[in-house]
């Protein structure tokens, strides 16, 4: 028995840290599938590093429709949100302004604008060789994300205020297993619009600190 108390202990600890809100312990990720969005365009998800990046078109907080495929030939920093999720909130912000709708952000985690030049020799997330994208997969409820909250959540971490920083609302197209195991996290894409490194997830395959963060600096050159 006190084994058995000592493991659920030890799983609990473990879930704390992460900070997520996602349980991913039985959340194998799906193979490549195709999803066709809004707009009837079909693309193939969820991404694979060493492919292209899905040629997603979605709205924004802004209304308007945004092409991924349009910034190629910028370095684009992706990052699957859901809403919910302590660490996206923190990442975001949330230790500064709060949580989105509430929610507790992860303690300890500073927002990814503030790691960034940190992992990536002093270069800005706001450089304008840069595109950031939050991509938001599941909403407070748990469903595909709308307009509108997209603009709600760009409003309440002031996402707003840069160029180069889009908030895009997946809708319930991109509702899935593949999507739920994306989060939270980052994707980084090349000039070429090839998925460079994937760093999401509870158990990422690459890390954010010594993997896709450090390797900006070098995408920026090719």
């Amino acid at each position: 028995m006190r084994i058995l108390l000592l493991l659920i202990i030890g799983l609990s600890v473990v879930a704390v840290v992460a900070g997520i809100g996602y349980n991913h312990a039985n959340q194998a990720p799906a193979a490549t599938y195709a999803v066709t969005l809004a707009d009837g365009k079909t693309v193939q998800w969820p991404p694979r590093v060493g492919h292209p990046y899905p040629d997603l078109e979605l709205v924004d907080s802004r209304g308007e429709i945004v092409k991924l495929a349009d910034f190629k030939g910028k370095v684009i920093i992706v990052e699957p949100v859901g809403m919910t999720c302590a660490a996206c909130n923190a990442f975001s912000g949330g230790n500064e302004v709060g949580g989105f709708k509430g929610i507790q952000p992860q303690g300890g985690l500073d927002s990814i604008e503030k790691y960034f030049p940190q992992y990536t020799h002093g270069v800005s997330l706001h450089d304008d060789r840069i595109v950031f994208v939050q991509l938001l997969l599941y909403n407070y409820l748990m469903q595909g994300p709308t307009q509108e909250d997209a603009q709600a959540w760009a409003k309440h971490f002031g996402m707003g205020r840069y160029k180069n920083t889009y908030v895009l609302a997946g809708g319930p197209q991109l509702v899935g297993t593949s999507s739920y195991a994306m989060i939270p996290g980052f994707q980084l894409i090349d000039k070429d619009f090839i998925l460079r490194s994937d760093a999401t997830g509870d158990l990422p395959k690459q890390s954010i600190w010594t993997d896709l963060l450090p390797m900006v600096p070098q995408l920026l050159k090719e």
